[in-house]
């Protein structure tokens, strides 16, 4: 099984007593006990562990733990902060076309996410529709391990759902669930 750790902040990793400045796509058993501490490279950051027994879903206030598919799981990291009071820095924008239309509609701005919609896919989907697509699901996940602008849904029940996007002169032109 290939784990995939992806944080929302600059960190390395000890996993198991073994350093890690990257953590894109490690291979583990899906038995296997993991401890996975994250130390972030910011000092206003704390460092933390995560324990993954296997390959079972897993979800704090600083740790998501999905199980992808039969070959991947996804642990996700948060940001534990130093700060008690006073304002939280905002995070970075997301990079990834997709990610960014999620962010639109999951802010309620549909008519900025429908303009990132080629002119051939608007022809077909409507304002509504893009937004009723994409409302049962809580958080998106990029497949920054594969090719091919796949990315997974995920549902309020933690279950991943794949699909793919294409892109036509810089405007998302088809997004499909992938089998």
């Amino acid at each position: 099984m290939e784990l995939h750790i992806q944080s929302e902040f600059d960190c390395v990793y000890l996993i198991n007593g073994e350093f890690y400045e990257r953590a894109d796509s490690i291979t583990m058993s899906e038995y296997e006990v993991a401890y996975i501490t994250v130390f972030p490279i910011n000092p206003r950051l704390l460092p933390y562990t995560v324990k993954l027994c296997g390959a079972e879903n897993i979800k704090t206030e600083l740790a998501l733990g999905i199980r992808l598919s039969p070959d991947h799981y996804l642990l996700s990291l948060s940001p534990r902060h130093i700060i008690v009071y006073g304002t939280l820095p905002k995070p970075a924008p997301p990079k990834s076309h997709i990610a960014r239309l999620f962010g639109l509609l999951k802010a309620g701005e549909t008519a900025a996410a429908y303009a990132m919609l080629s002119d051939e896919l608007k022809k077909s989907i409507d304002k509504e529709t893009l937004s009723a697509f994409f409302d049962s699901y809580e958080k998106l996940v990029e497949c920054e391990w594969e090719k091919g602008n796949k990315f997974f849904l995920i549902d309020k029940n933690n279950a991943a759902h794949m699909h793919v996007y294409t892109l036509k002169d810089e405007f998302i032109d088809d997004i499909n669930e992938c089998d």
